[in-house]
């Protein structure tokens, strides 16, 4: 007796099954992986069966307890649902690779934005994760639009948010530097004259002359308001110049609620509070999820993304772990007064081959080139998926050496087994700075 098969597959319906910790288990992996790790069955389940349907959602886990695949599934759960398109954003370029990696390794469908700089038709259909990173979306000129033109999303995911607020507070500064820029920069100095020099006569012709490029003065709130349309009718001349052109749309309507900041070589010029609103695909997601390792002041995520204050109080996290492993901290100006900065670099960088990976963080490029003179392998921008891929495969020679890179790295196990964290970080931020 033959059967029509075709007859009865008619009659099946298949549904895409939402529940993030079933998906895991459907997945077609394309490496061997295991099951998901405790913490993050709990998380899932605490945000499948709570959160949810909740607009504002933090979630925290510690370094290396698999974050990114917990993202991952929490957009896909949302694609399958029908609550897409879905948005993954990461805090850099770097990490959207390292995103993307992951995804592939664990069968899930993504997509990025290609060299023709268009969204895929596989996201605003809601077939595909779109993996970018945060200046793509935080920017004046955004491909996914700014203000009512935003493109609308279901879901949107911001990875290492802490990290993600740095880049969007600072698509908001206006920067005017002296020498790039010195006709703008005279005449703004020279509109605020009176109320600077009123501030302190001697470090305003010093900031006016060149002759101090440290300090720091902050143009008193009064007379910016007062003087608010004459800053926007010079910036307006310069509207369409690579030094305004991402920002303009952004402060052009509120110039008379920013700050301004003036040095020897710079002007900055601050919202008091962030426009969030402008970023509509952001601000109006149906679901805003930030995810993040660190203890921070999650303060931030109020005032710079006009987050809900309920979800910075209940953030989701792990009831048992406590800490990510055993870590022994040296500081070694406590140990002796011999260990100096000059003695750890030289010490560190006469290792020629060890077991394990070896990685040093400096602020500067100016600190990393003391290292490379000493035949450390300094990593530029365009490496850094090269060695670190290097120190991942246990090509382990001399210790590598990164320049302003704190988050985001991802060097498990003996990748890297000494880290030494070399100089303090500094803010650029003129404001942070002033406040400082």
């Amino acid at each position: 007796m033959a059967i029509d098969f075709k007859a009865k597959l008619k009659n099946i319906t298949s549904e895409k099954d939402d529940d993030p910790i079933l998906l895991y288990d459907d997945l077609d992996r394309t490496s061997v992986a295991g099951p998901l790790r405790e913490s993050q069955i709990e998380v899932l389940k605490k945000w499948y069966n709570e959160d949810k349907d909740k607009k504002d959602i933090v979630i925290k886990l510690h370094t290396g307890e698999g974050k990114t695949l917990v993202g991952l599934l929490i957009l896909m759960s949302k694609l399958n649902s029908g609550n897409g398109p879905c948005l993954y954003v990461c805090p850099n370029k770097y990490l959207v690779k390292q995103v993307c990696n992951e995804a592939i390794k664990f069968g899930i469908p993504i997509c990025t934005i290609g060299d023709n700089n268009m969204l895929p038709n596989e996201f605003t259909n809601g077939k595909r994760i779109l993996i970018t990173h945060v200046q793509k979306l935080f920017n004046g000129k955004s491909v996914f639009g700014i203000g009512n033109s935003a493109e609308n999303v279901g879901g949107i995911i911001l990875d290492d948010a802490h990290a993600c607020l740095d880049s969007i507070r600072n698509s908001f500064v206006v920067s005017i530097k002296r020498f790039e820029q010195e006709d703008l920069f005279k005449k703004v100095l020279d509109l605020f004259e009176e109320e600077l020099s009123n501030q302190g006569a001697g470090t305003y012709l010093d900031i006016k002359n060149g002759d101090s490029y440290d300090s720091i003065m902050m143009v008193p709130y009064w007379a910016w308001i007062d003087k608010a349309d004459e800053v926007l009718s010079l910036l307006a001349d310069y509207s369409k110049e690579k030094f305004l052109y991402f920002t303009w749309d952004l402060i052009k309507d509120a110039l008379d609620k920013c700050q301004a900041y003036i040095s020897g070589k710079e002007i900055q010029i601050v919202p008091l509070v962030t426009p969030i609103e402008l970023f509509g695909t952001f601000y109006h997601a149906n679901s805003r999820i930030l995810m993040s390792a660190t203890t921070q002041d999650d303060i931030f995520f109020v005032k710079t993304l006009d987050f809900s204050v309920d979800a910075i109080k209940k953030p989701i996290k792990t009831s048992k772990k406590q800490w990510s492993g055993e870590k022994m901290i040296l500081l070694p100006s406590l140990i002796s007064d011999e260990l100096t900065r000059d003695v750890i670099i030289e010490k560190v960088t006469s290792i020629k081959s060890t077991k394990h990976g070896m990685v040093s963080l400096v602020p500067t490029k100016k600190k990393q080139e003391e290292y490379e003179k000493l035949g450390a392998i300094v990593v530029e921008t365009n490496d850094i998926d090269m060695e670190i891929g290097n120190l991942k495969n246990k090509t382990f020679s001399k210790i590598v050496v990164l320049a302003n890179r704190y988050d985001g790295i991802d060097l498990p196990d003996a990748a890297c087994r000494i880290l030494i964290i070399d100089s303090m970080p500094f803010f650029t931020n003129m404001a942070d700075i002033y406040e400082e």
